[in-house]
């Protein structure tokens, strides 16, 4: 199932649709406020796994949230994948 473009969000708008602070929500993924900031304008260098800590701190789907600015989770992943094993 393709999730249509205006339900996708970006890292900042969830962030503030939670209510959190980059502080907070850093704090929250076990990461540095500067990591997050970096993350949030530049989302296609995330690990797979802050993807999924991501996922459920804002408590959406990993295909709802962009991870860069024209692509979702499960573009993503399908660029990375090759054969079942993570090449990112």
């Amino acid at each position: 199932m393709t999730v249509p473009i205006y339900l996708k969000m970006t890292l900042p708008a969830l962030r503030v649709r939670m209510d959190m602070n980059q502080d907070e929500a850093a704090k929250e993924l076990g990461i540095t406020r500067d990591t997050l900031r970096r993350w949030e304008k530049n989302p296609t260098k995330i690990p797979y796994g802050y993807m999924e800590k991501f996922s459920e701190l804002y408590f959406i789907p990993l295909d709802y949230i962009f991870f860069d600015s024209n692509i979702a989770f499960s573009d993503k992943v399908k660029k990375e994948y090759v054969g079942g094993i993570y090449d990112g």
